[in-house]
């Protein structure tokens, strides 16, 4: 698969400028999808497509008013937070008009779904979620040092079962775990 389609790139630029950080988070989210991916074994060709499905994952952010996405997920109501939460539709909407396979846009679409939601979740949606969950809470404890990953290790692991498959977050946790020692995340 080739990497994020020209209208792709045109749409991490935009929500970079929006939210700062996001093309940061989305790069570093794809990393550690393709790296999960392969962990779990699947072929070169799925991963290289995880890993541009979770490189959009959040572009349906651009949605999503500015005001709710400036605020932390603590001061939010439960509707506000509901609206921030949603934008995966959106998302696999503008991935699709930028030119991603259909393929790529549903695992978009699936990965905002919760893991005990009693939909049957598609593998690469299941490991977007714990890609994005990891990489959020790391970028939570910037600047804490090597205890940042273990952190951000911990609560991904105790989200295991609820919000993520807990068969993600094993292989997961062995990327991570492999990465320790390196800076950022892994090449993907």
């Amino acid at each position: 698969m080739r990497d994020t389609t020209e209208g792709g790139e045109f749409l991490l630029r935009a929500l970079d400028g929006r939210l700062p950080g996001a093309r940061d988070h989305a790069d570093a989210t794809a990393s550690y999808a393709f790296a999960s991916a392969a962990q779990l074994g699947l072929e070169r060709d799925v991963c290289l497509a995880v890993r541009e499905a979770a490189r959009l994952h959040e572009v349906g952010k651009l949605y999503v008013p500015a005001m709710l996405l400036a605020r932390p997920a603590s001061e939010l109501s439960p509707q506000q937070l509901e609206r921030v939460e949603s934008h995966a539709p959106a998302g696999a909407r503008l991935a699709r008009g930028a030119g991603m396979p259909e393929q790529a846009c549903e695992w978009i679409l699936h990965s905002g779904q919760r893991f005990d939601s009693g939909v049957e979740l598609p593998l690469p949606s299941r490991i977007i979620a714990a890609a994005c969950a990891y990489d959020s809470l790391l970028r939570e404890q910037a600047g804490t040092g090597g205890a940042a990953h273990r952190w951000a290790l911990i609560g991904v692991i105790e989200g295991a079962g609820g919000r993520l498959d807990p068969m993600v977050v094993d292989g997961l946790a062995r990327v991570v775990e492999r990465a320790a020692g390196a800076v950022g995340p892994p090449a993907g």
